[in-house]
């Protein structure tokens, strides 16, 4: 309703707000809307002139304890309901707002058209009739006042079809001392979610082509991926740290028919035993100490229409073995604290660096879970194997430096390239991007700006231990050199001779975790 309001504002005084009315009707003047709160007072009226307006505004300033009055747009609630409003409009999620016996308040354009309704087929009906089963969750945010997080959800639209949507539900907490509450409901469209997804991703798209390799086992490795690519099947990756195994899984992801939706990574290595579970499978409200208020998506659920890559599958503990190939066996999933069991579509990479075959053998990992796993097996050779690539591979890692740094671009002269080839490379690719990353960065200015093989920063006392490294700090190594190299040459016996990272660190009396940092901090 149109009109003109006032703000007011004043000491906050018995009478006060009582005397200002009395102005009003003094002009014979009705009250529209009023709200009140301390120091300031909001009134509207009907339409006035401008000299009316002043006149009235004259007296209202001669009230004892008001400091000043003006005219303003809008009573400060109208203000808010405006904006409100605008959200609703603008934003693309649906949204319902359900009174505390879930028949809809409000309901805004997004929900109308996911629905296929009208605001007339809804307001003030209940929400069961659009729901049906699926009100239970509803009604557990309302009596338990519990954000829910989001779940999948079959709708019956106006047109008397079943769509799918995402949907979440949030409690409205009552005012003190107010008996009324409810709920929002925020729909999402699956599609416009798995567009978005794609989108973001496109920063992550990863291609064959991009794999740098000329080599003949690499090529036929390469050749094999493409193959299975387009289909379902699971693929196991297996290869040395290093190798390039996560490369390969959103290679194979970005070739399938799941490019659009999600790539989910996750090194089962590297999360605790506690953690891992309800990272995998999510969990609901309540379930353990620490969980989130409103409940947490798995990764199961995060990667739906995608690919989880599990990466370091042999690091899974035995118990979580037996639920990880009942959710493959079954295409669902159980959150931690949960009964319900929710479909999942998700295509399946695992990777090793272990040797899965022994370690079934010897009762360390589950046989029926390996071969649930071991459909398609790609071997990824490790860089020894593949020496005609090194030179290639250095030379790519130099160039993306160069370019990083504004550098002038370098070379790898003869020399260089003998002595990388020479190198056996435990830590593969990763360690041969370090150690071209940090010859980069500390090699001189040579002539023709070639890298010679002296400038290579390289430990080369793995290749020939009895001989001094060739390092260009081998002439003077400090301590801290030594001891490095040390915990590198312990880091790779540990890992050779153990299954799991998770007994490697027990074996050398250190976390697992610390374990990671190491391989990460030694390029293996």
């Amino acid at each position: 309703m149109t009109g003109t309001t006032l703000e007011i504002k004043g000491i906050n005084r018995v009478g006060i707000t009582h005397e200002v009315i009395a102005c009003l009707a003094a002009n014979q003047l009705d009250i529209i809307g009023m709200e009140v709160k301390p120091h300031y007072i909001y009134v509207k009226i009907p339409p006035v002139s401008t000299e009316q307006i002043k006149s009235i505004i004259g007296m209202i300033k001669q009230v004892k304890g008001i400091e000043r009055a003006k005219t303003i747009p809008s009573l400060p609630a109208e203000e808010r309901e405006n904006r409100i409003h605008t959200i609703l409009t603008t934003v693309s999620e649906g949204i319902l707002l359900l009174d505390d016996q879930l028949r809809v308040t409000t309901i805004n354009r997004a929900a109308q058209a996911m629905l296929k309704m009208e605001p007339a087929q809804l307001l003030h009906e209940s929400i069961e009739k659009l729901w049906g089963e699926s009100t239970s969750e509803i009604k557990r945010c309302l009596d338990e006042a519990l954000e829910l997080p989001s779940v999948q959800v079959s709708l019956l639209t106006g047109q008397k079809k079943r769509m799918t949507y995402i949907c979440s539900y949030h409690p409205i907490i009552p005012a003190e001392n107010s008996e009324r509450q409810g709920v929002v409901v925020v729909l999402r469209d699956n599609k416009q979610i798995q567009e978005l997804l794609s989108t973001v991703q496109r920063n992550d798209w990863f291609s064959f082509d991009e794999i740098v390799q000329q080599s003949d086992n690499m090529r036929k490795c390469i050749e094999t991926a493409k193959r299975v690519a387009k289909s379902e099947a699971t693929v196991f990756l297996q290869g040395e740290s290093g190798t390039g195994k996560e490369l390969f899984a959103r290679a194979i992801h970005f070739e399938s028919n799941r490019a659009a939706g999600p790539f989910v990574p996750i090194n089962c290595a590297a999360i605790p035993d506690a953690l891992l579970e309800s990272e995998l499978f999510g969990y609901e409200p309540g379930a353990f100490t620490g969980a989130l208020k409103g409940g947490k998506q798995g990764l199961f659920e995060v990667a739906q229409s995608g690919t989880l890559f599990l990466d370091e599958i042999g690091d899974i503990p035995l118990h979580l073995q037996a639920k990880l190939l009942r959710v493959l066996e079954e295409r669902k999933v159980r959150r931690v604290g949960g009964s319900k069991a929710l479909p999942i579509d998700v295509r399946i990479i695992a990777a090793t660096n272990r040797n899965l075959a022994d370690m079934t053998s010897k009762g360390l990992f589950r046989e029926d879970l390996y071969y649930r796993l071991h459909v398609i097996p790609i071997v990824i050779p490790p860089l020894r194997e593949r020496k005609s690539d090194i030179p290639m591979l250095a030379q790519f890692f130099i160039q993306k430096v160069c370019r990083a740094t504004n550098q002038p671009m370098l070379s790898l002269a003869h020399s260089a390239i003998r002595a990388l080839q020479a190198h056996n490379w435990p830590g593969n690719v990763r360690e041969l991007q370090n150690v071209m990353e940090r010859t980069v960065y500390l090699c001189p200015g040579n002539p023709g700006n070639e890298i010679q093989a002296q400038n290579l920063y390289v430990d080369m006392q793995q290749d020939s231990p009895g001989e001094e490294s060739r390092s260009p700090l081998s002439s003077s190594k400090l301590l801290k050199e030594q001891m490095d190299a040390y915990e590198k040459t312990l880091l790779i016996r540990a890992l050779k001779e153990h299954p799991s990272i998770r007994q490697a660190a027990a074996y050398l009396g250190i976390s697992h975790t610390a374990v990671l940092q190491k391989m990460k901090k030694h390029g293996l």
